[in-house]
């Protein structure tokens, strides 16, 4: 598949009207972390900003998010950061435009987050949520990443292992990106090999993955019993979700990680 091809699908699933109803006003798009008192999918999305913000000791300087869809996440950072110190990037220009429109007050720019055209040492931070995994590869995002963070920068990310393409088919998870058994030395391998130290990282499958599927779940339940989705529908919908939430060979990680101060340009 080439990248049109995939950009145009992508944006066939982001901008569906059943996805967004299912994500709500916000235009987020990532399964969120899950509390106990945790509501809705909004909520939650807004609990996963915060659990992935914990990571940056200090929140000062700049920030990029990589792979920022619709400009949700982008706008959560006005929280602690300066809109004109943020920078999100996409690889979709429809996204990138609808972004624009939601959250004007920062900069969107087209981009792959493979081939980044900023300098190096550029962002004091960059966050990626639940992108990475899409991107065709990790291990030269990870570079990326590295290069253009400065020295003593942190890398966060909620990020999604796959041992096999069973559920998502490779247009979605390149097959590059599958992470055999499940082996997590062999990903946390990949931060290392590009520079990083890496910092904390926290298996969150229950708490995002699985409590967002269960969510949908009876979601789906009560747009049925409501007969705004027809039978078919709700078993096929259902179906897929059981067959997610049956398998143990998808993983949801939270990570961060650091451009260590001695790293080329940093003073020692």
């Amino acid at each position: 598949m080439d990248k049109s091809e995939y950009i145009s699908n992508f944006d066939s699933l982001i901008l569906n009207p059943g996805t967004r109803k299912i994500y709500g006003q916000q235009e987020f798009f990532n399964v969120g972390y899950w509390l106990s008192d945790t509501q809705n999918q909004q909520s939650a999305c807004f609990n996963l900003m915060e659990k992935l913000l914990e990571f940056i000791p200090e929140k000062k300087g700049s920030i990029l998010d990589v792979g920022c869809g619709l400009g949700a996440t982008t706008g959560y950072l006005f929280k602690y950061y300066s809109p004109t110190d943020v920078v999100g990037i996409n690889i979709s220009p429809q996204q990138i435009e609808r972004s624009t429109v939601n959250t004007p007050e920062c900069k969107f720019i087209c981009m792959d987050a493979v081939q980044m055209e900023f300098k190096d040492n550029s962002f004091d931070n960059i966050i990626c949520v639940e992108a990475a995994f899409y991107f065709n590869n990790r291990e030269k995002f990870l570079k990326e990443a590295w290069r253009v963070l400065k020295p003593g920068g942190h890398l966060i990310l909620s990020d999604i292992i796959f041992e096999n393409i069973q559920y998502f088919g490779d247009w979605i998870v390149p097959q590059e990106n599958i992470i055999k058994d499940k082996d997590i030395e062999e990903y946390k391998n990949l931060y290392q090999q590009a520079g990083f130290q890496l910092l904390k990282f926290v298996d969150a499958t229950d708490e995002c993955w699985l409590t967002h599927y269960r969510h949908l779940k009876s979601w789906l339940a009560e747009e049925f019993q409501a007969k705004d989705i027809d039978e078919e529908s709700y078993q096929a919908n259902v179906s897929a979700i059981d067959g997610l939430l049956n398998t143990s060979s998808i993983g949801y990680l939270l990570v961060s990680a650091k451009k260590p101060m001695n790293s080329a340009g940093a003073e020692c």
